[in-house]
């Protein structure tokens, strides 16, 4: 049994900012101090004969005594005990079964500063039980549940609400029986509203960073993907502090929330062995990116759009001995027409609580103030490619809001427009153009202006490398 679980926790800031929510973290990060929960409520439960009856659940579990804005909130394993009253009890027993077990979906509304989020948490499970004629049947439930994220501060509180339970028969040693039929389902609505818990997010309070990988050495980039020195490198914060275009791309509605982050990297042309430093600080002012973003049922859905476009500029060794230097700029295209913007799909691992993100963007490239063997080339202003630059990058993170590194190889297009007075598109299409060209990108942090979380955004430093996602 399962149902789709939607985290919408929209306006929890002044501006109206979400939480983000991501998978179950069984054994998370211990907390200072903890809080018990125990609450006993009743619910009013639809039998598969159509009949209804009372039930009695008791729901318990450890949470946080305190939160931290922008850091995933972790219940403890949580335990509801379900005590399915006498009467209902032949029903069950028409399973076929001496035992039942059960898989349990406790449906959760978590609220912060009046705005509230529809949840679940599915996977609550109960060992085999006896069943006794003419004895009420007592089935307790447990089971690891999702953290959820909260952008901002305020008292975050969490209700109880529908109760889907599923039975299904076991024998005396806990097998199927022969002749067992069908599992069935309990539909219940809660008597009212029920607080499990609330736990604090107070002011002040802000991400920490996160620590070091300390598990499996990470993976190296391919032998033709190693990047040009450029010595050691810090994240470093934007000149003047955050930039006033931050949060001014909007979403198509109200679900959709704003921030902006800088990204940095490394992008490899095969045919030249070299890579170019992406959105270098170094070289001038680095290109922010703009970005919305939308919980989904299953992690977050993200529209990027750079502000400028990101340049850099490199030298390569054309034909292997003649040092060339150029200044390459990527300009954003549209997806398709109409959608002027990138995407980043993050899909969270209910187990381990990491998210898969891949996203999809299309480049213009073009090419300018280029010397050979430190003498000048006139390539001319239009010097760019016939067609943009299809590219698809994925990775591997705890967030896409908390950044990370995605990583992947694009084909760059053939070059046009190129010479003042003689075409070199040849000469580019011939040591540049052409598939396999390693783009490996750092994402930094994201940073959410109205509730002043990771601000001023920081530029990343160049991942060399892919380290393992950490939680």
């Amino acid at each position: 049994m399962r149902t789709p679980a939607r985290w919408r926790l929209g306006a929890v800031t002044a501006a109206g900012l979400g939480a983000l929510v991501t998978g179950s973290l069984p054994g998370g990060a211990a907390q200072a101090r903890a809080q018990e929960a125990d609450a006993v409520l009743t619910y009013a439960c639809r039998l598969p004969s159509g009949t209804s009856q009372e039930v009695g659940v008791r729901v318990r579990g450890t949470f946080p005594a305190t939160g931290t804005a922008g850091r995933p909130v972790r219940p403890g394993r949580v335990t509801a005990t379900m005590t399915i009253p006498k009467a209902a009890v032949p029903e069950v027993g028409a399973l076929g079964g001496a035992a039942v077990v059960g898989a349990a979906e406790l449906g959760v509304s978590v609220r912060q500063n009046g705005m509230a989020a529809a949840a679940a948490w599915p996977g609550l499970t109960t060992p085999a039980t006896p069943i006794a004629d003419g004895a009420d049947l007592v089935l307790a439930a447990s089971g690891d549940v999702p953290p959820v994220t909260p952008a901002g501060t305020g008292d975050l509180t969490f209700t109880a609400g529908k109760l889907a339970l599923e039975l299904s028969p076991r024998d005396v040693h806990g097998g199927v029986p022969k002749d067992a039929k069908a599992p069935i389902t309990f539909g219940c609505e809660p008597s009212g509203e029920h607080v499990l818990a609330t736990v604090p997010v107070p002011a002040g309070t802000a991400p920490a960073t996160p620590a070091p990988p300390k598990t499996a050495p990470p993976k190296t980039a391919p032998p033709n993907a190693a990047p040009p020195k450029t010595g050691n490198r810090t994240a470093a914060e934007a000149p003047g502090g955050t930039p006033a275009e931050c949060g001014k791309f909007t979403g198509p509605n109200d679900d959709w929330y704003s921030g902006c982050v800088y990204l940095s990297g490394f992008s490899n042309v095969t045919k030249l062995k070299g890579a170019a430093i992406l959105n270098d600080p170094e070289f001038g002012r680095p290109a922010l990116t703009n970005l919305v973003y939308s919980l989904t049922d299953t992690g977050a859905s993200v529209r990027q759009r750079f502000v400028s476009p990101l340049r850099s500029r490199s030298t390569f060794l054309t034909f292997g001995f003649m040092p060339t230097t150029a200044t390459m700029e990527m300009t954003q295209r549209p997806l398709k027409p109409g959608e002027d913007y990138g995407t980043f799909e993050a899909v969270s691992d209910m187990q381990t609580g990491i998210q898969s993100v891949n996203a999809h963007m299309r480049m213009s490239i073009r090419i300018s103030d280029v010397s050979v063997n430190g003498t000048p080339l006139d390539v001319g202003e239009n010097c760019r490619t016939a067609t943009d630059a299809d590219i698809v990058l994925k990775g591997q993170m705890t967030s896409v809001l908390e950044g990370g590194t995605l990583d992947g190889s694009f084909r760059i297009p053939r070059f046009t427009g190129c010479g003042a007075g003689e075409d070199l598109g040849p000469l580019f299409n011939g040591t540049v153009s052409g598939p396999g060209n390693l783009l490996r990108v750092s994402l930094g942090a994201t940073c959410i202006p109205d509730a002043d979380i990771s601000c001023p955004p920081a530029v990343p430093t160049p991942a060399r490398t892919t380290p393992p996602p950490t939680h």
